[in-house]
Order: C-alpha cells, then structure tokens, then sequence
C-alpha cells in the first residue's frame, strides 16, 4: 500500500507535468518551450506531497515494526524489502532513525496533549 501511495504521487506529478506541458501547445508554444514547461511543472512539489510522503513512510516503517516484534524472517518482510530495493539501504537506515526519534518522542506529546484539555 505504501508504494502504491509513493506512486501515485509520481503519477500525480506526471499529469501535473503532461497538462502543463499540453495547455502550453493548445496556446501555440513551440515544442521546446512545451517540453521545458512540463519538465518545470512536474518537478515543482505539491501541497499533498508531504502528506502522501509521510503516510508511505509511516505504513512502511510500521511493516517493519510489525515484522520485527513478530519475529518475522526480516528477508520475508515486503515492506523492508520494498524501502530497500527502491530507496536503498542508507534510507532505510535514516527512515529508522528518523522513526525511532518519533516514537521515543510520542509518550511525551501524548502526556502534553492530555494535559492541554
């Protein structure tokens, strides 16, 4: 499910890029400029993007999580093997850490929230 998200915000960018990129020749642009426009649009981010970013992530570094208290055979877990394959292993070690700073900061904020009311 995570991929899934993680591709459809590349799709998402690549109809930005292609309407972009079709507008600027039904308004006669020459083909450079067309191509140079849709290029430009497609890189530009997207207000959802962190959104679909952090929702990708979050389910993937769950499936680790699951996988590991589970005491799953890490080689079987697909969501580790998809950060891996796609991302590479550095990522995947910034994702971890990145995660675990989240959760050892979760009690904390779960307090303060509570305490807020």
């Amino acid at each position: 499910m995570a991929r899934n998200i993680l591709n459809g915000k590349d799709l998402l960018h690549e109809a930005v890029g292609r309407a972009v990129g079709g507008f600027f020749g039904l308004v006669g642009r020459p083909r450079i400029e067309r191509v140079f426009a849709q290029e430009v649009a497609r890189r530009i981010p997207l207000p959802v993007d962190a959104k679909l970013s952090a929702a990708a992530r979050g389910l993937q570094i769950a499936g680790i999580y699951i996988c590991v208290v589970g005491n799953r055979d890490l080689a079987d877990c697909a969501c580790l093997r998809d950060v891996i394959r796609v991302e590479g292993q550095e990522r995947l070690q910034r994702l971890i850490h990145g995660a675990m700073g989240d959760w050892q900061s979760l009690p904390r904020q779960m307090r303060d929230g509570v305490t807020g009311l």
